[in-house]
């Protein structure tokens, strides 16, 4: 299972501007903002040593998505630290921006990584399916990744208001808002295109679904107390006209919800 986590780049220090390498810390112990925890002494970095890419925000499909090379990435105690070098000057945008974006110190760094969930546990341990956060003390490193933010102001202000975006690369959005003196318009009519929007209204539409339906079918059940006889369905229809649904059918309910969705932003400018 691939998990991704991004490091505020508060460590980024320009080695050599001519070849375009630089130092950072890209991973600590330290709680992040999903409220978990990566042990340093966990990492597994022997098949990452063989392909040290960095990438340019996750992306595995397009090739010039690789936008440089670390030479070198290592623990020191608590934090894992690297030297990346950026593919600057051979004829990739993406690779010269991200460069600027480090100089600036407006970059941050993801780590791209499978956990051993075998090793992995609850930081608190009444919490069972780790929601609260979760303590990863194996993981094998595959890639790390630069997080870019866009410089243009209006840009800044459609890229915060992002479904989804992550609070650390929000935070330097609105950081670098501030160090440009522009306010961040929160009445602005920007609208987030339909592919940035519509999962995440499904996701909500279905989760709000899903509690109607579970929280109905909870109660019915403690209610009940006479057995169902042969002849009825498992479908049956009660003397007020509702239906009763036996099961909850998850893809039913995730369908519904999208293809309500969908009617309701036909037309949809993007």
């Amino acid at each position: 299972m691939l998990r991704t986590k991004v490091f505020r780049g508060e460590e980024i220090k320009v080695l050599d501007e001519a070849t375009g390498r630089v130092s950072a810390l890209v991973s600590s112990e330290k709680m992040d903002r999903d409220g978990d925890v990566i042990r340093a002494e966990g990492w597994d970095l022997s098949n990452f040593r063989k392909h040290p890419v960095l990438l340019s925000s996750h992306d595995y499909h397009s090739l010039r998505s690789q936008i440089g090379v670390w030479e070198s990435m290592e623990v020191e105690g608590s934090q894992m630290k690297g030297v990346a070098r950026f593919f600057i000057g051979k004829g990739n945008p993406e690779a010269d921006w991200a460069f600027e974006l480090a100089k600036q110190k407006a970059l941050a760094f993801s780590v791209g990584f499978i956990p051993n969930m075998e090793k992995a546990a609850p930081l608190n341990e009444k919490d069972v399916l780790g929601t609260g956060g979760m303590e990863f003390k194996g993981q094998e490193l595959l890639e790390v990744s630069a997080v870019t933010v866009p410089s243009n102001p209006d840009a800044i202000q459609r890229f915060i208001k992002t479904p989804n975006l992550h609070p650390v690369v929000r935070e330097i959005a609105e950081e670098v808002m501030t160090s440009e003196e522009t306010e961040i318009d929160e009445d602005a009519k920007d609208t987030p295109s339909v592919s940035e929007t519509i999962i995440d209204i499904i996701y909500e539409r279905v989760m709000a679904r899903v509690g109607e339906m579970i929280a109905p079918a909870e109660q019915m059940e403690a209610e009940v107390e006479t057995p169902v006889e042969e002849s009825e369905t498992e479908d049956e229809v009660t003397d007020e006209g509702d239906e009763v649904v036996s099961e909850f059918d998850a893809y039913s309910v995730a369908l519904n919800a999208a293809e309500e969705i969908l009617s309701e932003l036909e037309g949809y400018d993007e």
